[in-house]
């Protein structure tokens, strides 16, 4: 079996006969300094490094295990960067959905609604990530006189009403949410991220 560790074979050898024992190996000898294992590979595949079917895997059954090691600050910085390079994809999208539905192409409009939906959830689930990672629920976090879990509620409510509104094929209601409201809604975001990265690596610091 070969292990990697952030991009590079490690050659070292290793007795541990499962995952689990793998894991704490490389984490007693390689994580120094606040650094922790963060990501998986088995074979290739991206795997869930809290499962408990694959901490009990057999090292002889793999033929190539990679690890990814990340300090808290790093994981702030990817984070905010996944999230930076995705809001540039998704307000675009969010632009062109509401000009879509005002014009009346419901269908194609829907095709974008749906992607819209779905990089919502990931985008929150990004700022979840952050938030674990400096220790805060979002509270105490003001950007802009509101608070991040103000914002949340903000998005979440949004959300219902645009469904709402799919659902009652309101295609104006819809298309004005998108615009007057998401829209600036994630804008903002592209100015707050830089400041959420900032705050971050100062808690953590």
């Amino acid at each position: 079996m070969k292990v990697f560790i952030n991009g590079t074979e490690d050659t070292q050898s290793y007795m541990g006969t499962t995952v689990k024992d793998l894991l704490e190996e490389v984490a007693q000898n390689k994580a120094f300094g606040g650094t922790f294992i963060s990501h998986l590979k088995l074979d290739g595949q991206d795997v869930n490094i809290d499962s408990k079917e694959v901490l009990q895997t057999p090292t002889a059954k793999i033929n190539s295990l990679e690890i990814e090691i990340s300090s808290l600050s790093g994981l702030i910085i990817k984070n905010i960067s996944n999230a930076e390079d995705y809001l540039a994809k998704l307000i675009p999208g969010i632009q062109k959905a509401s000009e879509l539905f005002h014009s009346g192409n419901e269908q194609e409009a829907n095709q974008f609604f749906l992607k819209i939906i779905d990089g919502i959830e990931w985008f929150s689930q990004v700022v979840d990530t952050v938030l674990n990672i400096i220790g805060d629920s979002g509270g105490s976090l003001c950007f802009n006189k509101k608070s991040i879990l103000e914002r949340k509620h903000k998005i979440l409510d949004l959300i219902s009403q645009m469904v709402a509104a799919n659902k009652n094929k309101d295609w104006v209601l819809l298309a004005d949410l998108l615009e007057y409201e998401v829209l600036p809604y994630y804008s903002e975001w592209q100015l707050i991220l830089p400041e959420l990265k900032q705050t971050g690596l100062e808690k953590i610091n």
